[in-house]
Parts: C-alpha cells; sequence; structure tokens
C-alpha cells in the first residue's frame, strides 16, 4: 500500500533531507525516516520526498510517500512512526495513497517561508535556529523589489551549482514580505521580517539566493530596478548578494491536484 506522508521536521540537527551515499553518512530526515519505517514494517522502505531541503533548513508540512507491506495497512502509522522518530521529526498526517501517487512529480506548487532578524542588540536562543540576523532593513524597497520577481523568469542567476536540470525557468505565483508583531517577551525590538513565497518549482538554494537578494535591496546595496538586468544574465556571479543562511528558511506546504 502506498502511504502519503506529512511531515514537519527542525534542521538543525540534520545534514538535509537526502540520505547521503558515505561510508558513515551524517544523519538526514530521510534517513531517520527509513529508519522508523524499517523498524515498524519489518524490512527496508524507501522514502520519496517532495523535494530535498538542505542542511540546517526547516520544514512545516513537507510531503512525501512510501510503499508499506500490505499487511501492515491497517496500522495507525501517524501514531506508530511519532513512537519511535526523534522528537524533532514528527509525522502531522499520514494517509493511504493512490498507486501512482508521487510525492515530487505530482507536485503543483510549494510554498517556502523565510525570516529575517533585524535587532542586532540581542538575538533570543528561541528564535535563533530559525532566522538570519542580518540587522536592519528597509521594508519599502524590499516589497518594491517583488514584483520584478513575480511571474515566469529563467531564475539561473539565483541558482547556485550542484543540481542539473533541463530548465531554469520557474514561475514565482506569489510573494509578499510581512512585518511580525514585537515578541511582548523581549524589550522593544526591530519587527522580525517573513517572506512567504510560491513557485511552481524552485532550483537550487534559490529562496535563499531570493532572500539575500532582498536584503541587499533592503540594505541599499541592490536598487530594485536592478533585478530584471541581473536576472537576464543568467548568472549567479553578476548577482552581488550572498546566498541568506539555511536556519531562516521551513518549507511551508506542498499543493497537489485535487483528487
Amino acid at each position: 500500500m502506498r502511504l502519503k506522508l506529512l511531515i514537519s521536521y527542525v534542521g538543525t540537527g540534520y545534514s538535509g533531507w537526502q540520505i547521503q551515499e558515505k561510508p558513515k553518512p551524517p544523519p538526514t530526515v530521510q534517513g531517520a525516516l527509513e529508519a522508523a519505517l524499517r523498524t515498524i514494517a519489518g524490512k527496508a522502505v524507501r522514502v520519496h520526498g517532495s523535494g530535498r531541503t538542505d542542511s540546517g533548513v526547516h520544514a512545516h508540512g513537507q510531503v512525501a510517500h512510501c510503499d508499506i507491506p500490505d499487511t501492515r495497512a491497517g496500522l495507525d502509522w501517524r501514531h506508530s512512526l511519532n513512537a519511535v522518530l526523534p522528537r524533532d521529526i514528527r509525522v502531522l498526517d499520514a494517509s493511504p495513497a493512490a498507486p501512482d501517487f508521487h510525492a515530487r512529480k505530482d507536485a503543483l506548487r510549494k510554498t517556502y517561508a523565510y525570516q529575517f532578524w533585524q535587532d542586532r542588540r540581542f538575538l533570543p536562543p528561541h528564535v535563533r535556529p530559525y532566522v538570519w540576523n542580518c540587522g536592519m532593513l528597509d521594508l519599502d524597497a524590499m516589497r518594491d523589489a517583488l514584483p520584478f520577481l513575480l511571474g515566469r523568469h529563467d531564475f539561473a542567476g539565483l541558482r547556485n551549482a550542484g543540481t542539473d536540470v533541463e530548465s531554469t525557468e520557474r514561475t514565482i505565483m506569489d510573494a509578499r514580505l510581512d512585518a511580525l508583531a514585537p515578541c511582548e517577551y523581549y524589550p522593544p525590538h526591530a519587527p522580525m521580517l517573513r517572506l512567504t513565497i510560491t513557485a511552481d518549482g524552485f532550483l537550487k538554494q534559490m529562496v535563499r539566493n531570493v532572500a539575500g537578494l532582498l536584503a541587499a535591496c533592503g540594505q541599499g546595496k541592490i536598487q530594485p530596478a536592478q533585478i530584471p538586468a541581473l536576472l537576464a544574465a543568467r548568472d549567479r556571479q553578476a548577482v552581488p548578494s550572498v546566498t541568506a543562511p539555511p536556519e531562516g528558511l521551513a518549507l511551508v506546504s506542498v499543493k497537489y491536484p485535487e483528487p
């Protein structure tokens, strides 16, 4: 039976989603899930995720599928998996899927969130694993940059090397920047900013490069009107902004066709 899993995890302690073929492989989310499935199913079970998250990147709604023995079909798989998984990985839902469902190939679009912590004076430890402590940013300038990224573009200039793809064109359907309310438990501080971005697919570290580009606009290093020319160059080296660190990034959700 094919099982569809909705998974949430804190990526801090993992070398990304994907298992690494090494003599002593580092811990990965996929590896932890497959170890738990093997314990319950009594045999090796391969897990296929909707996409790979980098080392240190989190997920609120990663989606994966796997094929379990029919003899175990009656189990409460959410409860069973959570009983043996590390506490920083939780299965939020486990349900039967169509035999041909594929978590990656069937995905229509994905949504990610990236968080910027602006206040250099302090960074609360409860926030630290989930933000980029980048200093003060001009929110208006960052918002002015967003329309230049919407729609279908060649995003080769916002892709890091490491994964071959047939095309570097992607469609960004929605992108917004929100200033979150300051936390009442801390001294007065600049609001945390959150980028939420949805596309039909993302290139390697594309969201982190978008976050770095927006931060550069917010720091006055790049003018929003420069973005079309930077994208047209189709060269990562032509975009003078950093790749934002992984800890600020989380996979929010994956959308599939309605059944």
